[in-house]
């Protein structure tokens, strides 16, 4: 029996291509936009969309009732939606830190508890939480950022403990640099003050961090690894998904001293001590 996935955030980018990708093997796919749908739609590459915000509770029950009432089931729960605002942390506006949270790490807990009833009820299924090596080694500029997603580690972890009794697997997915454009449209969505005394820095790591997106990897490889995880029936906690340096850095974080590892990273953006 094919699964039936609800996955967060498909307008663009690793939900596209997960969703299109997924729904081409035969699974039964629904996927969240932010945008106005009357209802569940189906789109030409196989799977069907529907409104979620995941910042407000009441369109999170909506949408994943709206899912339960015509497939009956949830079997995994694939929390993607996510945003980043490029900015250092003195100047961050808390606004919109306070929004990267609702959409990074409360939303994903919106979602979980209103589809985790019928997965206890059924003693099956799975959550992938959708993090990022950036929720393991911080990002200059993107400290925000870095920090909803040090948030969804430790409440996936502490999730999957939560769950043993139950059957429910949860997974940690952390792709690296991975081609969506994304960090363009966050240097798009808030241009850097000229006049800030990050300016320089910032527009430097900025770029630098456009510059490694283009070169990661396609999103299908992490839609690829998400099948791979439903597929296994005994998950493991925790995925890494980029290149072969970008797997390396976790385990490096932890082998090096903690200053020849800032160096490293601060390096990887174009910083330096003036």
């Amino acid at each position: 029996m094919k699964p039936v996935i609800l996955i967060t955030g498909i307008s663009s980018g690793i939900g596209k291509a997960t969703a299109g990708y997924l729904a081409s093997n035969g699974m039964k796919v629904f996927g969240t936009i932010v945008e106005h749908v009357d209802g569940i739609q189906p789109h030409p590459d196989g799977y069907s969309i529907l409104t979620m915000d995941v910042r407000d509770s009441d369109s999170v029950r909506f949408a994943v009732d709206s899912v339960l009432k015509v497939a009956n089931r949830i079997d995994v729960v694939v929390n993607n939606a996510g945003i980043s605002f490029s900015s250092s942390l003195e100047e961050l506006d808390i606004k919109d830190a306070r929004q990267i949270l609702e959409v990074n790490t409360l939303g994903p807990l919106r979602v979980i508890q209103v589809a985790l009833p019928s997965m206890r009820k059924n003693k099956r299924g799975l959550i992938i939480n959708i993090t990022s090596i950036g929720g393991q080694i911080a990002i200059p500029f993107d400290g925000m950022y870095s920090a909803s997603k040090f948030a969804l580690e430790g409440m996936s972890e502490a999730l999957s403990l939560e769950l043993i009794p139950f059957g429910v697997n949860v997974v940690i997915l952390e792709p690296g640099d991975i081609n969506t454009g994304m960090s363009a449209k966050s240097k798009s969505d808030r241009s850097i003050n000229e006049k800030s005394p990050y300016y320089k820095y910032q527009t430097e790591a900025h770029n630098a961090a456009i510059e490694n997106e283009r070169a990661g990897s396609s999103p299908l490889i992490i839609a690829k690894k998400i099948e791979q995880i439903i597929s296994d029936s005994h998950p493991s906690l925790r995925y890494l998904g980029g290149t072969l340096l970008e797997r390396l850095m976790i385990p490096l974080k932890h082998l090096l001293p903690t200053r020849c590892f800032e160096y490293l990273v601060a390096k990887r953006y174009k910083l330096s001590a003036k």
